[in-house]
């Protein structure tokens, strides 16, 4: 990924790139087994899934400090069903794909997968168990009022299919980082739900001072940030780059034009944002803003979780900037979500597991004080204990309201078996082009749809169909 390459969704990149990583399908699951139903003020509890024993193994990316929270969740899932021993598996993010992979093509994967996106290219071969009939017969799961999010997931149809392969655990938005001290000193106003890019940009260039040196903000990666800005424009097209089996670019159209332009004026005309050669040269968490060098940090809210708590400086958090005032879409980057493998050798205890960690309140408060995630379980996701924890910065909530923002949900990440290989040919080289003056505007669009129609045309030939 282009940007703060020190973060946590910057350290994925890497890797993710290296092992060729493709998109994850985000959608929902049910129960087999059904729970007692609950009423929209009454969040499921925990039900012993006896009489199923057996083992079953968790398989994750190292989620740092959020490996407590599976951790809990075992324990708890546990006691509650004597009999069943669940083993957790975390590897670094590289190897936990390639491991992946070789267990996929030996038929013998983990039981339950956290997904993100490497996943997609096992639903596409028929590697992960369709979901769909556990979620229609579940009392809890069908009942939209108890959660965030439609945790069927409408974005599937984007994606080309109605089916459910995942289950839906926690989100991720895309959120406005502030170091307070920079502010304060200053004497500037904090930035607050109301801003446009237009109050961001005025802001950024008051607060950039080369000599100390402090720029007035950082980008976060530019395959996140292109949609989100793509979005915030209020288009008609979904995305530059159409999700559902894409046939061709538009970038080279109004919208693409402005969106690209966010570069070219925070970056070349104005010198407000950190060249993007020196966002990973300060050796602390978050790059630059980490290191207290930045006034405000275009990210997303799992940072505030697995690093920013650890900021030496006071920091706070809002929503993005509007583009259109008034105008606020729901930027639910992507969902947290759990997968079974077709090859489980326990799919009912292994149901049993993901669901107890996507729809009890037990469940979910464990995934929201491990703060990688936002959980989606209202009575958790509302819970004082996940809103306010001790260490939470001004505006922290900020995570909760974006998830609930009205639809539909919106994800960057084109349908494809690598994600990062348009962005790291094309689209993050031309963007710092843009940032140092070498394109114009205009010029990157017309070269990004020139690379990019012929990429996707001949990458829809090769993709298979889903289920």
């Amino acid at each position: 990924m282009g940007g703060k390459v020190l973060s946590r969704r910057q350290l994925f990149y890497g890797t993710a790139v290296a092992a060729g990583a493709g998109l994850f399908l985000s959608a929902c699951a049910p129960a087999q087994t059904p729970a007692p139903k609950a009423t929209a003020t009454e969040a499921p509890q925990p039900t012993p899934v006896a009489p199923e024993v057996g083992k079953i193994e968790y398989y994750s990316y190292d989620l740092g400090p959020a490996n407590q929270s599976r951790e809990a969740i075992r324990d708890a899932f546990q006691q509650a069903n004597p009999g069943v021993e669940v083993t957790l598996t975390f590897l670094p993010y590289g190897e936990c794909w390639d491991k992946m992979a070789a267990l996929m093509a030996a038929g013998t994967p983990p039981d339950v997968i956290y997904g993100d996106f490497s996943m997609l290219r096992y639903a596409l071969e028929g590697e992960l168990l369709d979901l769909t009939p556990y979620f229609e017969a579940d009392p809890d799961l069908t009942k939209p009022e108890l959660f965030t999010v439609d945790m069927r997931d409408p974005i599937q149809a984007k994606y080309g299919t109605t089916r459910i392969f995942n289950l839906i655990l926690g989100t991720w938005v895309p959120v406005l980082f502030y170091n307070m001290e920079i502010f304060d000193e200053a004497g500037e106003p904090y930035p607050n739900e109301d801003w446009t890019w237009d109050d961001f940009r005025a802001v950024a260039k008051k607060l950039t001072d080369p000599s100390k040196p402090q720029w007035g903000g950082q980008w976060g990666t530019v395959l996140d940030e292109v949609g989100w800005m793509w979005w915030l424009h209020k288009p008609e097209d979904f995305w530059a780059v159409p999700q559902a089996y894409p046939e061709k670019t538009v970038f080279d159209s109004p919208t693409g034009i402005s969106v690209l332009k966010h570069w070219y004026d925070l970056g070349f005309v104005d010198g407000s944002m950190v060249p993007f050669a020196e966002q990973g040269g300060y050796g602390a968490f978050g790059g630059a803003f980490g290191a207290g060098r930045v006034a405000m940090d275009i990210g997303g809210d799992w940072d505030a979780g697995w690093g920013y708590r650890d900021l030496p400086f006071k920091w706070g958090v809002t929503f993005l900037p509007m583009v259109e005032k008034g105008y606020r879409p729901n930027l639910n980057c992507m969902w947290a979500t759990n997968q079974i493998a077709a090859k489980s050798k326990n799919h009912k205890l292994a149901w049993e597991f993901a669901r107890f960690m996507s729809v009890t309140k037990e469940g979910q408060l464990a995934i929201g004080q491990g703060a990688y995630e936002t959980p989606v379980l209202k009575e958790a996701a509302h819970a004082d204990a996940v809103m306010k924890p001790e260490w939470a910065p001004p505006g922290y909530e900020v995570r909760v309201k974006a998830a609930e923002l009205a639809g539909p949900s919106y994800c960057p990440y084109p349908l494809c078996l690598n994600l990062w290989e348009f962005p790291s040919k094309y689209l993050d080289p031309t963007v710092e082009q843009l940032t140092k003056g070498e394109l114009t505007p205009e010029q990157a669009a017309k070269y990004l749809d020139e690379q990019g129609t012929p990429y996707y045309q001949q990458l829809r030939k090769e993709t298979p169909s889903l289920p």
